[in-house]
Formats: structure tokens, C-alpha cells, sequence
């Protein structure tokens, strides 16, 4: 049995294939250990979960437009 490959899409049709870039070995982020293929890009759960943390505690955030906050209306 042959594993069925998936059509190009057809805006990619005519384009040259991109070359893949070489396997490097990635720093973790958290602890600049080499990168684990099932955490990447984190050596670890422990170092995933060290940055989760970071996300929900607020300590990264996406930059953007500041919030307007209209005042509330009282009843």
C-alpha cells in the first residue's frame, strides 16, 4: 500500500518547491538547551510550561493598538 500524497493547491501550481531549511539544532528559549523534537521549541514540558506561565501571568504580550475604554453607563 502507497500512502496517498495531497494535490498542490492550485495557486501554488507553475511555483518552484521551496527548499526545506537545514536541520539546526534550536536554542530553548527558556533555558538555551538544545530544542526536543516533541517540545519545540522547548528543550522540556518544564520549559514549556515555564513559558505558558509567562503568557497567562502577563508577562509577554502582542503588541497593538491601545484599548479606548469608553466610560460605562450607570443605571
Amino acid at each position: 500500500m502507497s500512502a496517498k500524497l495531497p494535490s498542490p493547491r492550485s495557486e501554488d501550481a507553475g511555483k518552484p518547491a521551496r527548499a526545506k531549511a537545514p536541520n539546526r539544532a534550536s536554542a530553548c528559549p527558556i533555558c538555551g538547551k538544545p530544542a526536543a523534537a516533541g517540545y519545540s521549541p522547548f528543550c522540556s514540558s518544564r520549559c514549556a510550561d515555564i513559558d505558558l506561565g509567562h503568557w497567562l501571568g502577563g508577562r509577554y504580550a502582542v503588541p497593538g493598538e491601545p484599548l479606548s475604554r469608553e466610560p460605562e453607563e450607570e443605571d
